[in-house]
């Protein structure tokens, strides 16, 4: 890392990075996967979804979300009672069939998937049996094996959506977005906002090719006015927010608001040259493993209260642009 904000965010970027190897895994899996399921005649076709799919995931590498889309020939059964958990089990069957160390629904058994363990593998692949809709469109209608029923999804759409707002912006979009989401996981208080909703933030306030600090000071900002109303996934299809309460979102304002402020103090030390204050700004905002600053000799820091400011982490600074001045002004009064 060099001594500027964008090394450190450069250093940041590399440090969320999901592991090469076990990517390029996922990525046979997945072609294994679909070249079996479609040469058996389970399957018309496959495709991501999910983190992964859209280069928004944060290491380490959990799982991959694997949509089936089955063969047309099987519909009319699996569109009968008991459809959804038979499509599963003829999924099982074929995996089985070619992979016979697998297991099935080890640690989950979501109802829109079937769980696959693989012994060579150190993150599991969730099949999603899917039925295209009637159309032709983006639209699938996806397996839920409780409540035996086909769900509509537009996961496709959200998808493409994604990938064309990462190519508007030079192809760094998902790399903000996982650092949205690393400050996310980094803050308590926010452990009950999903993944979707950083993706969401970030569409709306990112619209082309920024500078990392500058793209999450302006979707910081736009999350804190953002949070009070509803928040509509990126293809604004749902409201993201639909079952919090008043209380939730005052205290995620809350939060949020104080999180814009520093960030737009970084991006103002940043732009005055103040590059490892603004450092220390970003690192106590958020955490690990965003670099931290180096510490500020006593010397520095007495030359800079001779006539600079004070940041919001305490660092004495040169420049007047700190959240406090180094002294206070002559008081004065009248007798």
């Amino acid at each position: 890392m060099n001594d500027s904000t964008k090394g450190a965010f450069d250093t940041f970027d590399d440090a969320l990075n999901l592991d090469d190897g076990e990517r390029k895994d996922a990525q046979k899996r997945h072609a294994e996967i679909t070249n079996h399921l479609v040469d058996s005649g389970l399957a018309f076709a496959t495709f991501l979804q999910g983190s992964f799919a859209r280069k928004t995931m944060l290491k380490p590498l959990k799982d991959v979300d694997m949509v089936i889309r089955m063969h047309p020939r099987l519909e009319e059964i699996l569109r009968q009672p008991g459809g959804p958990d038979h499509a599963m089990h003829l999924i099982r069957q074929g995996i089985a069939e070619h992979y016979p160390d697998a297991e099935f629904d080890v640690d989950d058994k979501p109802a829109h998937a079937l769980q696959v363990t693989f012994a060579d593998l150190d993150f599991t692949f969730d099949l999603v049996p899917a039925l295209d809709a009637d159309n032709g469109s983006e639209i699938v209608y996806i397996a839920d094996r409780e409540n035996d029923t086909w769900e509509w999804s537009n996961t496709r759409t959200l998808n493409r959506i994604i990938s064309t707002r990462n190519q508007a912006s030079g192809g760094r979009f998902v790399h903000q977005v996982r650092m949205l989401k690393s400050y996310k996981k980094d803050h308590r208080g926010l452990d009950d906002t999903c993944g979707l909703l950083w993706e969401a933030f970030a569409y709306e306030a990112v619209t082309s090719a920024a500078e990392h600090s500058q793209a999450l000071a302006l979707t910081l900002q736009h999350a804190a006015q953002a949070i009070t109303g509803p928040v509509f996934d990126p293809t604004r299809a749902d409201d993201l927010t639909a079952d919090w309460t008043t209380a939730q979102r005052t205290g995620y304002a809350a939060t949020l608001a104080s999180a814009a402020r520093r960030a737009a103090e970084a991006r103002r030390l940043e732009k005055d040259g103040q590059h490892t204050a603004a450092i220390e700004i970003w690192h106590a905002l958020i955490g690990d493993p965003f670099p931290a600053a180096a510490p500020q000799s006593a010397t520095d820091a007495l030359r800079a209260l001779a006539a600079g400011s004070i940041t919001s982490t305490g660092r004495a600074i040169t420049s007047r642009l700190g959240q406090q001045p180094s002294r206070p002004g002559r008081s004065w009064r009248t007798h």
